[in-house]
C-alpha cells in the first residue's frame, strides 16, 4: 500500500511538472504586448536637415554621396516618427569648378532618403543650389589695364557650408510602427 501511495505521489509530481512546462510558454505568449502602434507619415511632410560638412564645387563631383542630419524630431499626432539627429543621405547633382575669365563655380545637391524610428527607409525630396561669385566685370577691367593677362582671373568656387539648413519633404506616404 505504501508503494502504491509513493507511486501515486511520483505520478502526481511528474504530471504537475509536465503541466508547468506546458503552461509556462503559454503564459509567456499571453504576456506578449499588444502590436506596436502604427502611424501614417503623410507624403509632403516638411522637415529640416542640416549639412554635416562643407561641400565645395572645387572638390565635389557629380554623384558624390553626402550626408545630412535631421534637425528636429518629426512628429505625427505628437509621436516621433523620424528622430532628431537621424542621418539623411544625399548626392551631389551638379558640380562645376570656377573657371578662367572670372567664371564662378556651380554646385547643386539633392536630398534622397532617411530612416524612420522603425528602421524603414523614407524617400525625401529637396535640392539646394549655389553659385560662386562671377568675376566677369573684374576680368574685363583687368584685360583693359593689363592686356591678355587679365583673362587669367578666376571666379570663386561655390560652397555650401557645414550647418546649412535645407527644407525637405517626404516623397511618399509611409506607415511607421512606433515602439511601445
Amino acid at each position: 500500500m505504501k508503494r502504491l501511495a509513493t507511486a501515486k505521489s511520483v505520478a502526481l509530481t511528474l504530471a504537475l511538472v509536465m503541466l508547468a512546462q506546458t503552461v509556462a510558454p503559454l503564459a509567456a505568449l499571453a504576456q506578449v504586448q499588444a502590436p506596436a502602434q502604427e502611424l501614417t507619415l503623410p507624403d509632403g511632410t516638411e522637415l529640416e536637415v542640416v549639412t554635416t560638412e562643407e561641400i565645395s564645387s572645387k572638390t565635389a563631383t557629380e554623384g558624390d554621396p553626402i550626408n545630412f542630419k535631421v534637425e528636429d524630431d518629426v512628429k505625427v499626432d505628437g509621436k516621433v516618427v523620424i528622430a532628431k539627429g537621424t542621418m539623411v543621405k544625399g548626392v551631389v547633382s551638379n558640380a562645376q569648378k570656377s573657371g578662367r575669365m572670372g567664371k564662378g563655380g556651380k554646385l547643386s545637391v539633392r536630398v534622397e532618403s532617411t530612416t524612420a524610428v522603425d528602421g524603414q527607409k523614407v524617400r525625401l525630396r529637396a535640392s539646394k543650389g549655389k553659385e560662386g561669385d562671377d568675376k566677369t566685370g573684374t576680368t574685363v577691367a583687368l584685360v583693359v589695364l593689363f592686356g591678355p593677362l587679365g583673362f587669367l582671373k578666376k571666379g570663386k568656387d561655390a560652397k555650401i557650408k557645414e550647418g546649412t539648413k535645407i527644407k525637405v519633404y517626404t516623397d511618399e506616404e509611409k506607415k511607421v510602427a512606433l515602439k511601445s
